[in-house]
């Protein structure tokens, strides 16, 4: 039988059938040893530390007695014994050396990969992955495993990405279905080292499935635009990691893309830079190359076709006003750009309005739709980790700069209005969204998560004190929306792209931008914000055109504020 063929059957073993095979590992075990069964149990000899995946209730089951040591590889005797154990419970094992060792009962899956290069990022190094999935089941696969991320790569805990191969050579991929995930041969693994809960990346997955079903689910029951996540321990050849989220990925089997059958249906981009994924600007495409303006052609694979995707953008950026009002909803799934806008607002995801977003297409002549990806930086924190208080403020591109100057009665606005006070009264209410971090704070408590995270990462505190700050900051933060999404719309100045007396080019740009003052004196300052409101950048300017030194700055979007003669003048650019 297949290697995978086997994992797979081994998988639906029994509970009880798993607990009997355990006992006979060891006909000599004493009644008080605990005996665990292979892959539900790793070490780390480094940090003196056994994680074991065998639920509370199961041990003090098959071992009612006093129990004085636990075979998990070796014999470790517990100082002192134990009667009973519980979940998250963490005991002092010493091993056949008098070694003492932290002994974890953990609930959580627990992951365990090997390999014999050093995983990089790319190309993908052959291994085997491990998964017991914490109720019985033991998975063993072959794989292929390599770092994964942007900014993520400067952090020491890195994320991973897995595909499971058939065999060490990666000639052909099987799918797998992971702690009842659905079925598929490429998964992430993501660190979650900046989110102070290791919380952020599942409740805001959770509340955007919660909150937005795709429009074309009556003809792909299957279809999810979004993706599900389950936290884990991981192990990597040998040293314990931490806690990760074993992740789906963002693809056409997830959103049920119409495959490619000698022309184009389904299409899928992903937004990876700023650039022409802002809808600010329309640069020129080359298909001889799978990248463009930010995004990089994720699906068809058989083929590069930047065209639709341009007209796309060319369409938001420049088609006139009474052209774009009586046809976005013809390019755009409009129920799915409002729930979009909603989600990226009430997050206030500030690095989610061009790059850390999926523009997706289920079939040709059908309108396109966002997904959102990489919802870390959120709820009051940067992508970086660090707090951000901010609770004012909307956050926008070039799409949603028009669309918020749409005021006809059936218009953006008004259906923004009435879906925002619809969901306020059910889903997006405080206590409904930090009741969806504290369930996931207190199952990484109970189960003793955060306090393995701190073994493996001295830079890590758990600090219960992080969910007030989260509720005060979306308490403020509604308001502020709740203000906002009611304002009587008014289009004035929300159209223009460009204000007058100001011009910058390239836009995007990247290493410098020129700056043609239009009209009026010849000499002001310059003012450059981020999207934090954070000023990065100022210059003096004393002619009709300067050259902006940017480098330094981050590619991103950025207001310019132009100070002169006691007035403002602002634009916008993006920094690639």
């Amino acid at each position: 039988m297949p290697r995978t063929q086997a994992a797979s059957a081994g998988r639906c073993a029994s509970r009880a059938f798993l607990v009997l095979f355990a006992a006979g590992l060891c006909s000599g075990a004493a009644a008080d040893t605990i005996v665990v069964p292979p892959g539900m149990y790793h070490a780390d000899h480094q940090l003196h530390l056994l994680v074991v995946n065998l639920s509370a209730e199961e041990v003090n089951a098959q071992w009612p007695q006093l129990k004085t040591a636990v075979h998990a590889g070796e014999v470790y005797t517990l100082q002192p014994g134990v009667a009973l154990v519980s979940t998250g419970m963490a005991l002092v094992a010493h091993n056949s050396a008098d070694v003492p060792y932290l002994l974890h009962f953990s609930g959580l899956p627990l992951i365990t990969l090997q390999t014999q290069q050093t995983i990089v990022d790319e190309p993908r190094v052959p291994g085997e992955l491990v998964i017991s999935d914490g109720n019985g089941g033991v998975l063993s696969a072959q794989m292929g495993i390599e770092v994964r991320g942007g900014f993520s790569l400067s952090f020491p805990k890195q994320s991973y990405r897995i595909e499971f191969w058939t065999d060490t050579a990666g000639t052909a991929t099987v799918d797998l279905s992971l702690l009842g995930l659905r079925s598929d041969d490429d998964w992430n693994l993501l660190a979650l080292y900046n989110e102070p809960l290791r919380a952020r990346s599942m409740v805001c997955n959770k509340l955007w499935r919660m909150l937005h079903t795709p429009w074309y689910l009556p003809y792909e029951a299957e279809a999810v635009t979004g993706v599900s996540m389950v936290h884990a321990d991981v192990f990597v050849n040998g040293a314990y990691k931490g806690i990760y989220a074993l992740s789906e990925r963002i693809d056409r089997k997830q959103l049920k893309l119409k495959k490619y059958n000698g022309n184009i249906r389904g299409q899928l981009y992903k937004g990876t830079s700023w650039g022409a994924t802002t809808f600010y600007s329309v640069p020129p495409y080359n298909n001889a190359v799978r990248t463009w303006g930010g995004f990089e052609y994720i699906y068809p694979k058989e083929t590069t076709q930047w065209e639709d995707l341009y007209a796309l953008v060319d369409y938001v950026v420049n088609a006139p006003g009474s052209e774009f009002l009586a046809e976005y909803s013809a390019w755009f799934d409009t129920g799915n750009i409002l729930d979009y806008f909603i989600f990226l607002n009430l997050l206030r995801a500030e690095d989610n309005a061009g790059k850390n977003i999926y523009i997706a297409l289920f079939d040709a002549g059908t309108p396109y739709f966002y997904v959102p990806h990489d919802l870390d930086g959120t709820f009051g924190m940067r992508y970086d980790g660090t707090l951000y208080p901010t609770t004012q403020g909307l956050l926008l591109n070039g799409l949603y700069e028009r669309l918020m100057a749409d005021c006809r009665p059936d218009g953006f606005r008004e259906r923004l209005r009435v879906r925002w006070n619809a969901l306020r009264t059910n889903l997006i209410t405080h206590d409904s969204i930090t009741d969806l971090f504290a369930q996931e704070e207190a199952r990484l408590a109970g189960h003793g998560a955060y306090a393995r995270e701190a073994l493996a990462w001295s830079a890590f505190n758990y600090d219960p004190a992080h969910a007030e700050y989260l509720s005060g900051w979306l308490d403020a933060r509604l308001s502020y929306l709740d203000s906002v999404f009611n304002l009587t719309c008014s289009p004035t100045g929300v159209e223009s792209h460009a204000l007058s007396g100001i011009a910058l080019y390239p836009n995007p740009a990247t290493g410098q931008v020129q700056v043609k003052l239009q009209t009026g004196d010849a000499q002001g300052r310059l003012c450059l914000v981020d999207a934090t409101g954070r000023v990065v950048l100022q210059q003096f300017l004393h002619q009709e055109s300067s050259t902006v030194d940017l480098r330094g700055l981050r590619p991103g979007l950025y207001v310019v504020q132009l100070h002169r003669s006691g007035r403002i003048t602002t634009s916008r650019l993006v920094i690639i």
